[in-house]
């Protein structure tokens, strides 16, 4: 006659006290343990051995418990104790530490007088409707003659000196600049007749629109008188220009 199977917390205390190791049992009695979920013998307060049989069932024991890892290149991955109990994976994600929250629109600078939006510049319109600007530098540089007069400091007068030069570079540089577009213009308004006339359109070279700008420099120059120093210097810069391909005089 066969004994009465033992019962689950009999069967695992088996050996007084002490756990029994899992290939001690039965298959009768493995299986049963599996059926029931518990594949290995859990803990208890019992004191633990050094040996190699209570290390595995320790390790088995540690499958019970879900070991989540987490990396930042692979998916955490988990145990379970059976195979016939669904995989617990947590819910949770590791939060970034600049991650972001809110998306914002980057804000980017824009030029007027650079974009497309804008239109076409029109530098005729844009000289008269700032032709004031010209009057008010004018009126500074007066002003800063005048305080030139009356400044005691030798700093201070330095200073000055360095600002009323200053403006007067700006200033012949917008003469200049407005001597080349009324040129242009000009240049421009003689074709528009033309071609009104039957001749074909015509466009200046680069070379040609280079001596446009340097015949008008030198009617300006001979208008205020200066045409004779200007043209003194140039002298002066050619022949150095040129002297320095002159044979150099042989040592005796």
């Amino acid at each position: 006659m066969l004994p009465e199977p033992m019962k689950l917390p009999q069967l695992i205390m088996a050996g007084g006290g002490k756990k029994s190791d899992v290939r001690d049992l039965t298959l009768e009695e493995r299986l049963r343990l599996k059926k029931d979920g518990f594949a290995t013998a859990p803990k208890h307060d019992s004191e633990s051995s050094d040996d190699d049989d209570d290390d595995d069932d320790e390790d088995e024991d540690a499958g019970e418990d879900v070991v989540e890892e987490y990396g930042e290149d692979h998916q955490p991955t988990t145990k379970r104790a059976n195979k016939n109990r669904p995989r617990e994976i947590t819910s949770k994600r590791p939060v970034g530490r600049f991650r972001e929250v809110l998306q914002v629109r980057k804000k980017t600078t824009r030029d007027p007088r650079f974009d497309h939006a804008s239109g076409k510049l029109n530098e005729d319109l844009f000289k008269k409707s700032y032709a004031f600007l010209d009057d008010i530098k004018e009126a500074e540089l007066q002003e800063a003659k005048k305080q030139l007069k009356h400044a005691k400091s030798k700093t201070r007068k330095t200073e000055l000196q360095q600002d009323i030069s200053s403006r007067k570079q700006e200033l012949a540089e917008a003469k200049r600049a407005d001597r080349i577009r009324d040129a242009n213009l000009k240049r421009k308004r003689e074709e528009r007749e033309a071609v009104e006339n039957g001749k074909g359109a015509f466009y200046l070279k680069r070379k040609d629109k280079k001596q446009l700008e340097l015949k008008a420099k030198f009617d300006e120059l001979q208008e205020s008188g200066r045409l004779s120093k200007f043209m003194e210097k140039r002298r002066k810069k050619n022949a150095n220009k040129d002297h320095r391909w002159l044979p150099t005089q042989r040592k005796t």
